[in-house]
């Protein structure tokens, strides 16, 4: 899918991330007027660009100190009720089905070793799951949102040419 961001939009996204303020402070931050930075930011609604304001959380400092990743090999035909049963599971945050060993990946956030005990015996009793391999994050050592490579990156995504 190509990007439907431009530069304006990317400054907005930008201007988003700098922190709380209103609309006005945001076109200022962006260079726009307040009437194009409302039109903006409504068109990247609209479109599913922008999915949300709520702010960012480190899972260790809301008590959910141990990250955890899951591949799970699953029967055939059962992709999407699986899907639908992981995702009431709430300590996991996002589901990708992926290539190579296994068929889903998972990142999971819990307060303990015993708390992520219980959940992968939740996710493990889900019919159609055959296998399950989890690892333990040890320590995240970078992260970074979708939002901030698009505010802080001069390149073009669609060519991955660098602004002059």
């Amino acid at each position: 899918m190509a990007s439907v961001l431009d530069q304006v939009d990317r400054a907005l996204i930008s201007a988003l991330r700098a922190g709380r303020s209103s609309l006005t402070e945001i076109a200022r931050r962006a260079g726009v007027a307040r009437g194009t930075a409302y039109s903006r930011l409504d068109r990247l609604e609209r479109i599913g660009a922008i999915t949300g304001y709520g702010p960012d959380i480190d899972p260790a400092v809301a008590g959910l100190g141990v990250t955890a990743f899951c591949t799970l090999e699953i029967s055939q035909g059962d992709h999407d009720m699986i899907i639908e049963t992981l995702s009431a599971v709430r300590e996991v945050l996002e589901i990708h089905t992926v290539t190579g060993m296994g068929d889903l990946l998972c990142r999971i956030v819990t307060r303990s070793n015993d708390h992520l005990h219980e959940v992968l015996q939740i996710i493990t009793a889900i019919p159609g799951v055959t296998r399950a391999e989890s690892q333990l994050a040890l320590h995240t050592s970078h992260r970074r949102t979708v939002a901030d490579l698009i505010a802080n990156d001069d390149t073009d995504l669609m060519t991955g040419d660098r602004a002059r």
